[in-house]
């Protein structure tokens, strides 16, 4: 990592909290080899039953492959693992998704077997039960809380510092406010006082709900534009006394819907921590850890690698501490596309094109560059190289965002001091100018990690 974070996310204001959603896709489903496993299926335009063979299969890329472990708790284990990595970088807890409360739920599987690894883990690691509502929709109240009162007897599920019990909810609007009222007195009845803390999808509802909440945050900012309404809807929260977690977003790319969302290279992540920073946000929730799904997740992965992973630890530090973590070692991070969104020799299997116009939300134009993000100790010259030559930039001490078009072979970057070559680093993914189905995730790296 470019500065000394770890230590500054641990001695970091503590009022200060960051977390990560966490959606359904464990680091493996059946413990089977990389190459047979669930992902595999995921990933195959054949899998899950030939159901998605028109857009590809349902993802583009899955976390970081392990061999199969021989030990007969190698979920939990798995657990443990990804609630180490996410401490590592200064994250405080996991918001769990609860799309399913019945014991054999796959939900409540991996629920059970997170606050498991918790016991055995870091401490101070949390998890907030987030109730999805758009599954939930039908189920019950009474069955809903006594579910969350019995997980609430673990002690690693997240309370509040008086003791009341944090409650999540993604989209809260799909329920009327009177729904919510019967699971909270219902809740209140079994001796738990909530602290009521939903991600709204449609923020302009907030108002609707804001005599009920006690903190609120927002799902989306998947693209640039939204900054300013996320800024707006969180100086809102906060004038009205609530505790306000503002969103980060990595990128939007969802192959099984057929849309993408333009996020810029790293420039929308690094502009909604811009955002958490300058509205004063009481804490951060990163969408996501591991929606494959939507590939806005920032563990390790095969595609994005460590980048998204790394810059957040950096940030984490920076929002904690209140400062910029100090740079105190060169590295360059990339970020492209491994086709252009305008390809025309790319999806010739898909019987159509992905776009970010299919849903409005998503509309922002596409951009096809590639960046060069930088993080200098002093001052250097910046190279990005491709088959149509070299580009340089002088940079300073600091962050430095280089970007030039995106073209189709081969891409190296470097960092000169003088006549002295301090950085070549070749990107690991090669752009490519035919493809059978379009994969139009931003792929990464950086210069302190070799490619996985």
């Amino acid at each position: 990592m470019p500065a000394s974070v770890a230590a500054a996310t641990s001695s970091g204001a503590k009022a200060k909290k960051v977390y990560a959603h966490w959606h359904w896709f464990p680091t493996s489903f059946d413990n089977w080899p990389a190459d047979k496993d669930q992902y595999a299926d995921y990933m195959s335009p054949d899998g899950t039953q030939g159901k998605l063979r028109a857009e590809g299969g349902f993802v583009r890329e899955r976390p970081l492959p392990r061999p199969p472990r021989p030990e007969a708790n190698w979920a939990v284990l798995d657990m443990l693992d990804e609630i180490k990595a996410a401490r590592h970088i200064g994250l405080d807890g996991f918001l769990f998704n609860m799309g399913g409360i019945d014991d054999g739920s796959p939900y409540m599987i991996h629920l059970r077997n997170m606050l498991e690894a918790a016991k055995q883990g870091p401490p101070g690691f949390e998890v907030i039960l987030s109730i999805d509502t758009v599954i939930l929709v039908k189920t019950p109240v009474d069955a809903i809380a006594d579910a969350i009162l019995k997980l609430a007897r673990n002690s690693h599920v997240a309370r509040q510092s008086d003791g009341r019990l944090i409650l999540g909810a993604f989209s809260p609007e799909q329920w009327d406010v009177g729904r919510w009222k019967e699971l909270l007195q219902r809740l209140t009845a079994g001796g738990e006082k909530v602290f009521f803390y939903p991600t709204f999808l449609d923020v302009r509802r907030t108002i609707d709900f804001m005599d009920l909440i006690d903190g609120a945050s927002m799902w989306g900012v998947d693209k640039l534009s939204d900054i300013p309404l996320l800024k707006k809807v969180g100086k809102l929260a906060k004038q009205a006394g609530k505790v306000w977690a503002s969103v980060v977003w990595p990128q939007d790319f969802r192959p099984h819907n057929r849309w993408f969302s333009e996020c810029h290279n790293s420039e929308l992540f690094r502009a909604s921590w811009a955002a958490a920073m300058e509205i004063g946000s009481d804490a951060v929730n990163i969408a996501t850890w591991n929606d494959y799904s939507e590939g806005s997740e920032i563990r390790p992965s095969t595609s994005i690698q460590y980048a998204f992973y790394d810059l957040a630890a950096f940030y984490i530090a920076w929002f904690k501490n209140g400062t910029m973590p100090p740079i105190t070692e060169d590295v360059l991070y990339y970020f492209h596309r491994i086709e252009s969104t305008e390809a025309a020799g790319t999806g010739s299997a898909q019987p159509f094109r992905f776009a970010t116009n299919l849903v409005s939300r998503f509309a922002d134009p596409p951009q096809n560059d590639i960046e060069l993000l930088a993080f200098l100790k002093e001052p250097g010259e910046l190279t990005i190289v491709t088959a149509k030559g070299a580009k340089s930039l002088k940079a300073k001490a600091g962050i430095t965002s280089f970007r030039i078009p995106l073209v189709p072979g081969k891409v190296r970057f470097r960092l000169n001091r003088g006549d002295a070559s301090v950085i070549d680093l070749p990107s690991a993914f090669e752009i490519r100018e035919t493809s059978a189905y379009q994969d139009l995730l931003y792929h990464g790296g950086s210069s302190s990690r070799p490619p996985v």
